[in-house]
Order: structure tokens, then C-alpha cells, then sequence
């Protein structure tokens, strides 16, 4: 038995969805029945006719905003962290020359970086690239800072300070009379 002419040889696919060859559209399994948006429509208009389907299609309806709402709110936060990721690359880099051999690249503004066609050690100044010199400085840990800081301020203090070993005039009194006071430094640290 012969294929009729014009019609599909037997071995191709005719239909892509649940209908096959005789029945309808071609979309996937989760595709909605044509009639649905017919429905929808039809509810949307009896919703504004006052009644007591309002009650049941009032949260509905609202629901079905809030998905629509939630789709276009996705749509402008993805516009906005395209705008955002912008601008916050045009604030952190900078567009210049090497001083070294003239390429122009772009470099991060805060940290050292080298030139991607000789090497050289580049940081940048004032919007310009310049030679990037090591301080011999290493930046410690908080603690670290906390304990220099704290050792500064003793051996401030304790060179500062002097015993003032005048009491006022009269008597001394053994009988266990004020003191003699230090001069002390309070001193207030903060680590950020």
C-alpha cells in the first residue's frame, strides 16, 4: 500500500502535542485548553457587574495580578541591576595609559594591578596610572591594629605620666590620708 500523493510519508510526526495528527495545536503537555482564556476574559467582565460572584472572584483576580505584578517587578529589578553593575564598574575602574609603554587599559581604582602588555606594577592616582610603589608596610589584622594601638598608648602614657609626689602644704597625716593621685590619659580605641 502506497502513500497517497501530497499526504506525509507514515514514518513523520504529524502532531507535536496531544492532539497528533487529528486533533489540535501543537504546544507542549502544559499548554492551556483554548477555551481558558475565553473563560478568563468572561470572569474579568462579571467581576465589575455587582453580584455574589464578586466574593469568589475578587481573590482570584487578585492573584492573578499578583503573578503578573511579580513577573513585571522581575523584569525592572533585572533592568536595574544592568544599570546598577554599570555603574558601579564605571565607578570603580578607571581608563588610561601605562607610563611604562602607552597601552590603554583599564585598571581597578582601589587595588595595584600590572599593565597587560609589558607587566609593570600599576596603581591608580588621580585618574592617572602611575608606578605602583610597595609601601614595606604590611597591613595587619584588626587585632594586630588593636594591639599596636594599645602599646602606643601605654609607652605615651606611661612617659607622660609623672608621680607628683607634692602633697599639699601641712602635715602629712599617718593616719591614712588622701593620696597621692597620678596623672593618668584615658585613653578611648575603636576599631572599625
Amino acid at each position: 500500500a502506497r502513500a497517497q500523493r501530497g499526504a506525509p510519508p507514515v514514518v513523520a510526526r504529524q502532531g507535536y502535542g496531544r492532539g497528533g495528527p487529528m486533533g489540535g495545536g501543537g504546544g507542549g503537555p502544559m499548554q492551556e485548553p483554548a477555551w481558558l482564556s475565553t473563560a478568563f476574559f468572561g470572569l474579568i467582565i462579571l467581576s465589575f457587574i455587582p453580584g455574589p460572584w464578586q466574593i469568589v472572584l475578587g481573590p482570584i483576580i487578585s492573584v492573578i495580578n499578583m503573578f503578573y505584578m511579580f513577573k513585571f517587578g522581575i523584569f525592572l529589578l533585572g533592568i536595574a541591576a544592568i544599570f546598577g553593575f554599570s555603574w558601579w564598574f564605571d565607578m570603580t575602574t578607571c581608563e588610561g595609559q601605562c607610563p611604562r609603554c602607552g597601552t590603554f587599559q583599564r585598571g581597578p581604582k582601589g587595588d595595584p594591578f600590572q599593565c597587560l602588555a609589558c607587566g609593570e606594577d600599576l596603581e591608580v592616582k588621580d585618574d592617572v596610572f602611575i608606578r605602583y610603589v610597595k609601601s614595606g608596610k604590611v597591613a595587619g589584622s584588626a587585632f594586630d591594629q588593636l594591639k599596636d594601638l594599645a602599646s602606643e598608648a601605654a609607652t605615651k602614657a606611661k612617659s607622660s605620666s609623672t608621680v607628683s609626689t607634692s602633697v599639699s602644704s601641712g602635715p602629712a597625716s599617718s593616719s591614712g590620708g588622701p593620696k597621692p593621685r597620678k596623672d593618668a590619659e584615658v585613653v578611648d580605641v575603636e576599631v572599625v
